[in-house]
C-alpha cells in the first residue's frame, strides 16, 4: 500500500517547496499541504507563497490556506484550530504520517494521541539546544556556538521536545545564510521518507532507532545512505 503524507507549513514554505521541486515525493504520496501563516507569507510573494502554489498545482496537491491573524486567532486558540484542521485532513486523506515545516505552532488535542509517533517536525537547531518557536539560528550565532544544524523529531505536547529521529550538523564558520543551514533538511527529509517506506522505524525497550542505520559522527546522524539518493 502506498504511503501518504500530509504537511503543515508556514512562512515562505521554502523547504517544502524545494522538496516538491526536487520530486522527493512522487506518485501521489503528498496528500495535502496546510498553511495558516498567510500574512507572513505575503512578505515573500516572489520567492515564497507563489512558488508554493505553483509547485502544489503542478503536482496536483490540494493546498489549504487559512489566516490565523485575519481570523483573530492567537496563542492557544490558534494551536487548537490548526491542530483540529490538520487532524481532519490527515483523517480525510488517510495519511500515514504528518510532517511539520514551520514555526509558531504547538499541536494540541486529539491529534497527539491519534497520530502518536506519526508526526515529524523539523527544527533549525541541534536539539535540545535552542528549543522554541523562533530565531533558533540567530540565537546560536549570537551565542557564538561552534556548531549549527537541524533536528527532525517526533512531535509531542511540548515545543521541540519529542524523540529525535535525525540531526544535521555544520560548523558555524561555514554559515553563509539561513539557507546554508535550513537546506540540510532536504536530504534529511529524503532519507526519513526512505526509512519510513522501508519500515525501518524501530521502538524497543522505550527507545527509538533506525534499523541497520549507521550512527557514526558526521554531517548527518544517522548517516545518509547512498541508495536513497540514487532512486
Amino acid at each position: 500500500m502506498k504511503m501518504k503524507y500530509g504537511f503543515y507549513i508556514s512562512g515562505n514554505a521554502g523547504r517544502f517547496t524545494l522538496a516538491l521541486q526536487e520530486n522527493i515525493l512522487h506518485g501521489g504520496n503528498t496528500a495535502f499541504a496546510l498553511t495558516d501563516n498567510l500574512r507572513r507569507s505575503e512578505l515573500y510573494k516572489v520567492t515564497g507563497n507563489s512558488k508554493l502554489k505553483e509547485a502544489c498545482e503542478k503536482q496536483g496537491i490540494p493546498l489549504f490556506e487559512y489566516s490565523y491573524e485575519k481570523n483573530g486567532l492567537t496563542g492557544k486558540e490558534r494551536n487548537k484550530f490548526i491542530s483540529d484542521k490538520f487532524l481532519d485532513l490527515l483523517n480525510k486523506y488517510k495519511c500515514n504520517y504528518g510532517f511539520l515545516w514551520g514555526g509558531g505552532l504547538l499541536l494540541t488535542g486529539d491529534i497527539l494521541s491519534k497520530y502518536e509517533w506519526k508526526l515529524i517536525n523539523f527544527h533549525p537547531s541541534i536539539l535540545p539546544a535552542y528549543k522554541g518557536m523562533f530565531k533558533a539560528i540567530d540565537l546560536a550565532l549570537k551565542d557564538k556556538t561552534l556548531l549549527l544544524g537541524n533536528t527532525a523529531h517526533f512531535v509531542n505536547e511540548f515545543a521541540d521536545d519529542g524523540t529525535t529521529i535525525m540531526q544535521s550538523i555544520i560548523s558555524a564558520n561555514n554559515f553563509i545564510d539561513y539557507d546554508s543551514v535550513l537546506n540540510l533538511q532536504i536530504p534529511m527529509f529524503r532519507q526519513i521518507i526512505s526509512w519510513i517506506e522501508q519500515k525501518r522505524f524501530c521502538f524497543e525497550n522505550g527507545k527509538f532507532y533506525i534499523k541497520d542505520a549507521k550512527y557514526q559522527i558526521g554531517t548527518f546522524i544517522p548517516n545518509l545512505e547512498e541508495d536513497t539518493f540514487c532512486n
